[in-house]
């Protein structure tokens, strides 16, 4: 049985969010904020705020994931569930944009224009104001400024945290390692036709692409992950 703590916190950190760039966490911590680490529903930064006052439900993501959900269709699905979750706690919905959307127009041959668009809808049609900063760093430095100005941390809302966290059941881990694959829609979509991901992983380019919302160039992303041989190096971000 795992010990219950109530206490004041600055910032929830998704569960997921945290595997993947702990270095958040260890920054924040640094900086002297309270943080903790919980599977959230959406979202995933949860900046708390004292009674009275709105806490922050953020989505990061940088110009490589923005243009993958966009590609999917993942962002509006993520959209969505971001504003209701925010509407059911009481929170406030932002999206964060990490990165130059000049990148897109470079490297994808994407219009500006139409990456601008789905900005306007996500601030005029779903109520969600999109925060754009140039790199990693700044969005540290953005939530952790964000986060003092909210309150003191002795103010803020009591949080239930769990000492020893329950471990992820095998379904859980088959559809983590998926949606870091392609997200969480498409994950889904993989696993119900190919139903393992050995199967997955053994499975052409053309048998990936018979998976609706996958297009070649994400096909063979897929395959090369799964046929690629690991070198031992990889880019820092």
């Amino acid at each position: 049985m795992s010990l219950k703590l109530l206490t004041p916190v600055d910032i929830v950190i998704d569960s997921r969010e945290d595997a993947k760039h702990p270095e958040f966490r260890q920054l924040f911590m640094r900086e002297g904020l309270r943080v903790a680490v919980q599977a959230l529903t959406a979202g995933d930064f949860l900046l708390l705020a004292p009674p009275g006052k709105q806490s922050l439900l953020i989505e990061r993501k940088t110009v490589d994931d923005f243009a993958n959900s966009i590609r999917d269709n993942r962002i509006w699905e993520q959209s969505k569930l971001l504003q209701k979750s925010a509407e059911v706690d009481g929170h406030r919905p932002l999206i964060i944009i990490e990165g130059s959307l000049a990148v897109l127009e470079k490297y994808r041959n994407w219009k500006i224009q139409s990456i601008l668009r789905v900005i306007d809808t996500l601030l005029l049609e779903y109520n969600i104001p999109v925060l754009h900063t140039p790199h990693k760093e700044a969005t540290i430095a953005w939530l952790v400024a964000k986060a003092k100005s909210l309150g003191k941390t002795e103010e803020k809302k009591v949080l239930r945290m769990r000492v020893e966290k329950k471990p992820m059941s095998i379904q859980e881990r088959i559809l983590y390692v998926a949606e870091g694959l392609v997200g969480p829609v498409l994950a889904r979509r993989l696993l119900e036709k190919f139903k393992t991901l050995r199967n997955i992983s053994n499975a052409s380019v053309y048998e990936l692409m018979s998976v609706e919302g996958i297009g070649e160039k994400r096909a063979q992303e897929i395959y090369a992950i799964f046929n690629t041989e690991w070198r031992g190096e990889v880019e820092n971000a």
